[in-house]
């Protein structure tokens, strides 16, 4: 009954608030970019932390989320070899205007996964303008590069015309994440 009186109340709120349903013409007001953070790899043996980006132009949103290898990184150098791994997605998917500050995001993509080794012996540099990063070789283990499919559905919220919280569950990552619209700093 709880369920069925909240349900009421926000159909009321929508209709009463002029809500225009599926009015695809929004979309068009939206070039959107951000971060997302999340499980990328869910339902492997590889899943965990990963952060990406997104990009949303014109109701067409783009995601990508990586995560590991967890030790490529680390500033000590050591002789030890680490068993690592990593796991990526990438989904497209296009909004679909439910409300002006509400869409629904089909997506489908690509997810790879693997495992292999960091030796913390090595060192390598990548020497930026402003910035010098250290890292260790990581090394893929033949044969344990998997291929997926991924598939699922985002939700985007867009409660400021400048800003959006994104969320997405699909069969091999769970992530959420902001973005900034650049049209909306122009209106």
């Amino acid at each position: 009954m709880k369920k069925t009186l909240i349900i009421v109340a926000l159909l009321t709120i929508a209709f009463s608030a002029n809500a225009q349903w599926f009015n695809f013409s929004n979309n068009m007001k939206r070039f959107e970019i951000g971060f997302t953070v999340g499980q990328a790899g869910s339902t492997t043996e590889y899943a965990g932390l990963g952060i990406g980006a997104n990009l949303v132009a014109f109701g067409v949103q783009v995601d990508f989320l990586h995560k590991g290898p967890e030790h490529q990184y680390d500033n000590h150098i050591e002789s030890k070899l680490y068993n690592d791994n990593v796991a990526w997605i990438v989904n497209g998917g296009y909004q679909i205007p439910v409300l002006s500050w509400l869409k629904v995001v089909p997506m489908a993509g690509y997810c790879q996964t693997n495992e292999g080794i960091t030796d913390a012996s090595t060192i390598n540099f990548n020497h930026g303008e402003y910035t010098t990063t250290f890292y260790h070789d990581y090394d893929v283990t033949p044969g344990t590069r998997q291929h997926h499919f991924n598939f699922g559905c985002g939700i985007a919220l867009q409660p400021l015309p400048w800003m959006s919280i994104n969320a997405a569950y699909t069969k091999y990552a769970i992530y959420g994440g902001l973005s900034l619209n650049l049209f909306g700093f122009s209106n």
